[in-house]
This record gives structure tokens, C-alpha cells and sequence, in this order.
């Protein structure tokens, strides 16, 4: 195998992890957008993820094909272009990263919604109690101000005959949590992606060099 078709090798393998990690941020961004009715920063935090992996999976396809015609001039314009846009997509995973904890709370707004409804029509806390074991929107106590015993959901194992087995954790703040960590999980793959792109950057260079020097040698 050639040292072209190496790089070549080597660099189709990158596009591949590089596109899956790509769709997976569209997918992210895309499901909160459709599934979330979320204030300003929520919104612009889903269309980040969304954007940095629609510009990725446009330099990818671009690349790809740059790469399979051996096109150099094709190459280096998407090698700059490249560039200037994983310096956008650090810019954005930056605000990602450092607003993280207000994009969890306004996510976790949904629960609001279903605390509501639980005091209209009781039983729709019930997903959330049983998915995090938790109890009521802050603690128990929302239950019994409401003039409402805690429901069997707010137990440990359902079991309503021992008061110790009463879950005092609230469900906003588990839910919350589990928002700051869904989105810590996806700025790291964001990072991963910026980072083997430019790896890719690098492979592409010497994709560059290599296709120049075998052309050079066709001469002589």
C-alpha cells in the first residue's frame, strides 16, 4: 500500500467516527428543540450542539470527496475553511461548557409543567418519582401543603407501612442533575469531535505532501 492510500485509509476512518459523533450531536440538539419548550439560552444551547455537528458534517463530506479525487487545491481550501470553523465550534462548545448549569435548570423547567398537572389530576409526578426516586417537586412537604398525603410512588419499593421508607429527595433537583450530566456527557463527545478534526486537519496536510510529491515524481 502507497503512502497516499495509506493517508487515505487513515483519514476515511476519522470521517466515519467523526460523522457518527457528528449526528449524534444533530440528534441531541434536535430532540430537545422538538420535545423541550425552552427559554432563550435552552434554545440556543440546542441549535450549538445541532451546529456544531451540521458544519462538521458538511466539512466531512467535503473532505471526503477532496480526498477520494486527490484534488490538492480542493484539499487546502477545506484544510482553511476547516479551520475557521473549528475555532466557531470552540467558541460555541465553550459557552456550552461554562453555561451548562442554566441550560440543565431551564431543561428541567418541564417538570414545572408536570407538577401542575400532578395537582389537578394526581398521578403525573408518577414518572418522574418512579424514574429518579424522588418525591414531589422540592421534598414530600409539597404533598402535604397541598392537603395531600405523599403517594405510593414516594416510598421506597412502594411500600407505604414504614414512614422511614418515605423519600425525602425532590424530583427537580434529580432531574436537574440528570440534565447537567446528560449535557456534560455531550459537550466531552463535542470535544472529542473538535479534536479528531483536527487530527483530520493534520492527516490532510500530509495527504497534501504526498500527493505533491508523487505527481512531482511522474515527471522525472
Amino acid at each position: 500500500m502507497s503512502a497516499t492510500s495509506c493517508l487515505k485509509f487513515f483519514i476515511y476512518i476519522f470521517y466515519i467516527i467523526c460523522a457518527l459523533l457528528a449526528f449524534v450531536d444533530i440528534g441531541f440538539g434536535s430532540y430537545v428543540l422538538l420535545s423541550y419548550d425552552s427559554n432563550q439560552i435552552g434554545t440556543i444551547a440546542a441549535y450549538a450542539y445541532v451546529a456544531i455537528g451540521a458544519t462538521a458534517l458538511v466539512l466531512i463530506l467535503w473532505g471526503f470527496l477532496s480526498a477520494w479525487r486527490e484534488n490538492v487545491c480542493c484539499t487546502i481550501t477545506f484544510i482553511v475553511f476547516f479551520l475557521l470553523v473549528i475555532i466557531a465550534q470552540v467558541g460555541a462548545l465553550y459557552f456550552l461548557i461554562n453555561s451548562s448549569k442554566s441550560v440543565a435548570s431551564n431543561f428541567a423547567n418541564a417538570l414545572e409543567t408536570t407538577w401542575e398537572e400532578e395537582l389537578d389530576s394526581p398521578g403525573a409526578m408518577s414518572l418522574y418519582e418512579n424514574w429518579f426516586n424522588c418525591c414531589g417537586r422540592g421534598s414530600p412537604n409539597d404533598y402535604i401543603v397541598n392537603e395531600r398525603m405523599p403517594p405510593a410512588t414516594c416510598f421506597r419499593n412502594h411500600d407505604t407501612s414504614k414512614a422511614e421508607n418515605l423519600i425525602n429527595n425532590g424530583c427537580r433537583v434529580e432531574f436537574e442533575n440528570y440534565w447537567l450530566n446528560l449535557i456534560q456527557i455531550f459537550n466531552i463527545l463535542s470535544g472529542v469531535l473538535v479534536s479528531l478534526e483536527l487530527v483530520l486537519i493534520f492527516f490532510s496536510c500530509r495527504l497534501c505532501t504526498t500527493i505533491r510529491n508523487d505527481r512531482r515524481r511522474q515527471y522525472f
